[in-house]
């Protein structure tokens, strides 16, 4: 497992790559960094923002972000498929 980072507004948030079957290779990031990008209104904060969310396939918890790659695709598979 590896934990890469991505820099939104000078803050660093998780970043992984897995594997779905029937998808290819995704990148996951945490609700934290998710919720950044949206103002209160659920509007993006910037065309940076709408970038970085188009290049996420799915945020999850900050504390499933640790988790292993098996247990992140049973996740995402079953909120997504």
């Amino acid at each position: 497992m590896i934990i890469h980072k991505i820099r939104f507004q000078n803050k660093k948030f998780p970043l992984r790559e897995i594997e779905i079957n029937g998808i290819g290779t995704v990148y996951l990031s945490t609700v934290s960094l998710n919720e950044n990008l949206l103002d209160n209104k659920g509007k993006y904060v910037s065309d940076e923002a709408i970038k970085v969310d188009e290049g996420i396939f799915y945020f999850v918890s900050d504390e499933e972000i640790s988790l292993s790659d098996k247990k992140l695709k049973r996740i995402v598979s079953l909120e997504t498929l």
